[in-house]
């Protein structure tokens, strides 16, 4: 019989087709439930270790094997909690290496935190393909802590995170996706610095080379780091290994996004070579359900098999107030159905109405997400990641831009991962240390509505080695003073900034930043402070062979005085022209070939090229500038790939075009209806200009208005952005809804709270 039923149920999960090293054939029985206290303060962890014998080949099957607990509050409300396998190890290091041994066998445990004071019951059962039974009822009692609980939205601002105590959440962090070779040790160094310096968010990967559950059983190499056995099956050594950076997290006041997976599973090769399909296990070739990536969206055996991950997922760790959300994907791109399923699973929606398997109700999110996904009421925020290739001066423009797309969908928005290359690290551009780029985008983030400060992605390589974890101090505080819950925070509007001083003009540069793929705007209108509307200028031009990706970008200009419209140009791919059109006449066409000259005494324009076989043509990098004369006065600027395949620019620049009565500044408000809040920063303040070693010149004299708030008195609290300190007070009135600000002298930034009174 017993070979009978293995062998139904390898036609269910042939991942099976060898044993588990988790397997038992015992009578099915539940002696007792031991808790580890008798009375717990809320939000703490309550945990039975069970006596639990019965019989099953894999352990996280729930076909084969369940657990549970009901708790029932002191106000009658029941809530089912599942069980899971799990294992003690020990960890020391070992020639500077995390070495983890076996502390125990297997066991059976159930863990829960109470949400309220008073006396809880709780009855445990358990079942396998035999039967089912259960223990008597007994009780515990949940004390009164001042944990505030788990993260939720805030219903008062939808776009702000809060406790279950109505306190405020607003993340300040930063990614720690994974360790080295010292592991978890890694994880004590970076998350006590992170947490004595006032941040309290960080983002963590389950990746085959950190933390997963699942992989494949034989593949080997730097993308692999625990013992793995195949797909539904897990590593509980890696389990572990989670919980102890969950309980460091815990310990510094850190809160962590938990990342479930990553692009790289679905794919192959790669600029990090971190394709790793042919290692996935749910790939056909390792005992998996699926021949190709995309059947992983849709095969209904590895549909159910990631289900089954979600459960343990939840039942181990969803006790955690210190787990700040669920993150299904590293920038993956799931159909939105696939994202609705699996959330809908997580918290007892839909097909899924009952009981959650996060009976806690974390968070959810993933990345990528799309327009179909972020609607979705079953996804709880959003976010974005964005990088450039060293080729954008100032981060702080694209986090504002990318909060302010992101407020249409009413939820909270993180710029979750950013960095100047995606290629390299920071520290590639900032051998000093000196972290302006990281500052821009932390202060740019919670002045432009998001949820938390953007999160910057190099924490190994970069923020720690540097010790730039002073940048998270002063934005923790100022956040901590601003009362986020306290209605909805709405940008507000300042007007555009006036000096005194005789005029003089300066080049204006703009990025190319729009990413691949076909540009959202086409039509720009070059103000002397850049695009009106932040719209992101287009960085690739295509060929008219690639119609459904091409656009021709018009940049409607007013020179003050004649001067040159000139583009920096990156990547060429394929013998292209780039075309100039001036008021609907061609003004220029430049002919780029990335292919090496005929004649060896030719020296090409490009800097370097590489013949890519798969499409038989050249792909080249250029980084020079291309440009034409503009007359004083209004103007049409069209540019185009004429021919070719595509090609890539850096930046657009406007000789002479910025006034040096109009600052270039940025100004960035919130308001809540009561009070306000606001960033100036010296644009010219940049990681570029620095690295370049230029002068940076002060703004002075600079003079705005806030409009929008009441009219009354208010105090205006001014902070020193790289201190958290604030250094002076001030009152103004505001009338007919305008509050005019004449601002301190702007070397680099500053940050102001507008309060009544």
């Amino acid at each position: 019989m017993k070979r009978l039923l293995f062998a139904v149920l390898l036609t269910t999960f042939p991942v099976l087709a060898a044993p588990t090293p988790f397997a038992k054939t015992e009578k099915l029985a539940l002696r007792a439930a031991t808790p580890n206290l008798a009375e717990v303060p809320c939000y703490a962890k309550f945990e039975l270790k069970l006596d639990f014998r019965a019989t099953y080949e894999n352990p996280f099957d729930a076909e084969q094997v369940q657990v549970w607990a009901d708790f029932t509050s002191p106000k009658g409300q029941v809530r089912r909690v599942n069980g899971f396998l799990g294992q003690e190890f020990s960890r020391k290091l070992d020639n500077g290496a995390e070495k983890i041994d076996v502390a125990g066998e297997p066991l059976w445990l159930i863990r829960f935190a109470a949400d309220a004071p008073g006396l809880w019951k709780y009855r445990v059962g358990a079942k396998d393909r035999s039967g089912e039974t259960a223990l008597p009822e007994v009780s515990f009692r949940a004390l009164p802590s001042d944990n505030p609980g788990f993260v939720r939205r805030s219903k008062s601002n939808p776009r702000v995170f809060q406790f279950d105590n109505g306190k405020p959440f607003f993340a300040v962090g930063e990614n720690m996706g994974w360790a080295g070779k010292r592991g978890t040790f890694d994880f004590d160094d970076w998350l006590g610095a992170l947490g004595k310096s006032g941040g309290n968010w960080m983002r963590i990967w389950m990746s085959s080379w950190n933390c997963a559950l699942e992989w494949s059983r034989e593949s080997k190499g730097e993308w692999r780091s625990g013992d793995y056995y195949g797909v539904g099956v897990y590593s509980l050594g890696n389990a572990w290994k989670l919980d102890n950076i969950l309980d460091s997290a815990d310990k510094n006041g850190v809160s962590t996004m938990v990342c479930f997976g990553t692009y790289g599973e679905f794919s192959s090769g790669g600029f990090f070579n971190e394709g790793q399909w042919k290692a996935n296990p749910y790939n056909v070739a390792n005992g998996g359900p699926c021949a190709d990536p995309k059947e992983f969206w849709t095969n209904e055996t590895a549909r159910k098999l990631y289900r089954q991950r979600l459960r343990y997922i939840a039942a181990r760790y969803g006790w955690r107030t210190g787990v700040h959300s669920w993150e299904f994907w590293n920038e993956a791109n799931p159909p939105a159905a696939w994202v609705e399923e699996m959330a809908r699973y997580l918290k007892g929606q839909g097909q899924f109405a009952g009981a959650p398997a996060d009976a806690f109700g974390h968070l959810v999110s993933t990345s990528y997400g799309s327009d179909e996904i972020w609607k979705l009421p079953e996804i709880d925020f959003t976010q974005d990641h964005h990088y450039g290739t060293g080729n954008i001066a100032d981060h702080a423009p694209i986090v504002r831009r990318f909060a302010m797309d992101n407020a249409k969908y009413g939820k909270p928005h993180l710029m979750a991962e950013y960095g100047i290359d995606w290629r390299s690290s920071d520290a590639k551009y900032d051998a000093e240390g000196k972290g302006i780029n990281f500052h821009n985008g932390l202060w740019a983030g919670a002045l432009s509505g998001d949820g938390g400060g953007a999160m910057l992605w190099w924490w190994d390589n970069y923020v720690h080695p540097k010790n730039l974890y002073g940048h998270f101090t002063p934005l923790r505080r100022f956040t901590d003073a601003v009362a986020w819950t306290d209605g909805a925070w709405n940008p507000l509007e300042m007007d555009a900034p006036v000096a005194d001083g005789p005029e003089t003009f300066t080049d204006l540069v703009i990025p190319a930043s729009s990413g691949w793929g076909k540009a959202k705007h086409s039509e720009f209108i070059v103000t002397p402070l850049g695009i009106k509307g932040d719209a992101p200028v287009t960085q690739h031009l295509y060929s008219p062979g690639k119609a459904d990706l091409r656009t021709t970008p018009v940049y409607h200009v007013n020179f003050a005085q004649p001067g040159r419209f000139t583009v920096r140009v990156d990547e060429v791919s394929s013998k292209t022209t780039l075309r100039f059109v001036l008021d609907g006449v061609v003004a220029r066409d430049v002919i780029l070939d990335p292919a090496p000259p005929t004649d060896p005494k030719i020296k090409p324009d490009y800097e370097t090229t590489e013949f890519k076989a798969q499409w038989n043509i050249h792909q080249a990098r250029f980084n020079k500038e291309y440009s034409i004369q503009v007359p004083k006065g209004a103007h049409e600027i069209h540019l185009e790939a004429a021919d070719g395949d595509w090609l890539s620019l850096t930046s657009i620049s406007l000789e002479n075009y910025r006034s040096s009565r109009s600052p270039d500044m940025q100004l960035y408000a919130l308001g809540n209806g009561k009070a306000a809040i606001f960033w100036a920063h010296n644009a010219a303040h940049n990681w570029k200009n620095v690295a370049d070693k230029k002068s940076i010149a002060p703004i002075r004299g600079a003079q705005t208005a806030l409009r929008g708030l009441p009219d009354g008195r208010y105090t205006i609290e001014w902070w020193d952005t790289w201190k958290g300190e604030i250094t002076t007070r001030t009152t103004l009135n505001s009338q007919g809804g305008v509050l005019p600000l004449r601002l301190p002298d702007i070397a680099t930034d500053f940050a102001a709270r507008v309060t009544p009174g």
